[in-house]
């Protein structure tokens, strides 16, 4: 839980730029499976927050239906690092935003629960072109 906390600090901003596309051309474009159009908005939403290619797109995607509610969109999403790499969903919804994290690899992982934290929270920082204040 506290990286999926940290993780979703640091990529706010960038989820901000993603919701501010029709949801309905983002959920068209997943039942088509344009996952290269998807990708082109992940990219360009993550442009103005993160170095090239530390914050991408997994190219996996799905749209939840129930009735009676707002549809949930599910991006599969990348943060690569030299520091570390993980694997999360990225989950859009009517009400809410969410991120589950689906692996963590670091690069020196010391046991340490409270110090790989804080190397995660470095390589978020350091991939960040204006990093953002701690929450820690």
């Amino acid at each position: 839980m506290p990286y999926e906390k940290l993780l979703a600090y640091n990529i706010k901003d960038v989820v901000g730029e993603i919701c501010l596309v029709d949801a309905s051309i983002l959920i068209s474009y997943i039942i088509d499976n344009k996952h290269a159009n998807i990708h082109d908005i992940i990219e360009s939403s993550a442009e103005l927050f993160f170095k090239e290619g530390t914050l991408t797109y997994g190219h996996g995607a799905e749209v939840n239906f129930e009735w009676g509610k707002a549809p949930a969109v599910i991006l599969d999403m990348e943060f690569i690092h030299s520091a570390a790499t993980v694997f999360f969903k990225l989950v859009l919804h009517g009400y809410y935003v969410g991120v589950q994290i689906q692996r963590i690899l670091l690069s020196t992982k010391t046991g340490d629960s409270e110090q790989d934290l804080k190397c995660f929270e470095e390589a978020l920082a350091n991939a960040r072109i204006k990093p953002v204040t701690s929450i820690l």
